[in-house]
């Protein structure tokens, strides 16, 4: 399956009232694993998907800013220095938010 399938699943395309449950959960439990590694690998395209689920959505990520949380989910210590305004601490608390959603514990 595609990961924009995947992702137009996701997206809501079923009705609110529609109960979730262990059996639906665990019917697509592959699918599922797929989609979280693909984002922790691009844990910036997650943040795209959270923005496009809102119309008027204004964010995005400059290119820089795409490579600095890349590198952030994919070595374990990482040490960089920058100019002001280079929104470092956004970038680092964004990278720790997202960790929380990715990962376990």
């Amino acid at each position: 399956m595609a990961l924009s399938d995947l992702l137009k699943k996701a997206s809501g395309q079923k009705s609110h009232d529609e109960e979730i449950t262990k059996e639906k959960i665990l019917e697509h439990l592959d699918e599922y694993r797929d989609l979280i590694a693909f984002w922790r690998v691009y844990p910036d395209k997650l943040v795209d998907y959270y923005c496009s689920l809102n119309p008027d959505n204004t964010f995005h990520f400059f290119f820089y800013q795409r490579l600095f949380l890349r590198a952030i989910f994919r070595h374990k210590y990482i040490y960089a220095t920058f100019v002001r305004a280079w929104s470092k601490s956004f970038m680092s608390v964004m990278s720790l938010m997202l960790k929380a959603i990715l990962y376990p514990g």
